[in-house]
């Protein structure tokens, strides 16, 4: 499918992207360090831009990706195992850029840190140890978020999209053409930092792609942030083995997770008015 293969595309420029970035940025000093990489580097703004926008991308196009298939009915095509890993690229890929959002370092990236850090703790049993290893300790610095980022969750994303597309790397056209997007998109969207204070009273927001979650924290228990995006990933991967009306009412939970989650975005958004 064309979108699946322009979305592997992306996925190539945004990891290229980020080895270029890599040596500008310092784990110790991660606002500091992007401020001078987008003030001072000549470029710098720019790739950046390329680097952020090439993931957005990816992720987007993922979850189109993934409702073109049910909509077409061709998860059929891949096997249980297969199609069980192609569901788990969504959350990967969600873990992946947020993880980038935190290597900021800014008000916004500090406050998501203490949300998330607080969201893997309420999992049952190995929360703790799992937010210790994929956050490190309160008080240091983000050398671990930027493992996981670059290392662990950039991995799995690769691996995950080459079994779906049946190779290694994707395909020359494919990443031209994400290239060229995320280069023109990057030139006219730059990406913005925040401060490294938020002002008192501000509602500090976290990534796009969270704010429903975000929102629907503000009146839900803290565990929602992990058991919300379990139901939708289970619900995606059961839809293989449904047919009739079992599939359609998952479909249909799948839809009503959605609109529940956009309803929640937008209720935030006007908070923030």
């Amino acid at each position: 499918m064309i979108l699946g293969r322009l979305t592997w595309g992306l996925l190539a420029v945004a990891v290229l992207s980020g080895l270029a970035l890599a040596p500008f940025w310092s784990a110790a000093r991660p606002l500091e360090s992007l401020e001078t990489l987008t003030g001072a580097t000549p470029w710098g703004f720019w790739l950046r831009g390329v680097h952020a926008l090439s993931a957005w991308g990816f992720l987007a196009g993922t979850v189109a990706h993934l409702v073109e298939v049910l909509w077409k009915k061709s998860d059929r095509r891949l096997s249980p195992a297969v199609w069980w890993r192609s569901v788990a690229l969504l959350p990967v890929a969600v873990l992946a850029l947020l993880g980038g959002f935190l290597m900021r370092g800014d008000a916004e990236a500090q406050a998501a840190l203490a949300v998330w850090r607080e969201v893997s703790a309420s999992i049952p049993l190995a929360g703790p140890l799992l937010a210790s290893l994929l956050l490190g300790v309160p008080g240091s610095d983000l050398a671990p978020v930027a493992l996981h980022h670059a290392g662990t969750f950039t991995l799995l994303a690769w691996l995950l999209t080459a079994e779906h597309g049946g190779a290694l790397v994707p395909d020359l056209r494919s990443t031209v053409l994400a290239a060229l997007g995320s280069f023109a998109a990057a030139g006219l969207l730059p990406v913005s930092l925040g401060p490294a204070l938020a002002p008192d009273g501000a509602l500090l927001l976290g990534p796009w792609y969270l704010l429903g979650l975000q929102g629907a924290l503000v009146v839900l228990p803290v565990f929602a942030g992990w058991l919300l995006p379990l139901l939708l990933v289970a619900a995606f991967g059961l839809v293989r083995h449904l047919e009739g009306r079992p599939r359609a009412a998952l479909l249909a939970f799948v839809a009503a997770w959605g609109a529940g989650y956009l309803a929640f975005t937008i209720r935030l958004l006007f908070a923030t008015r």
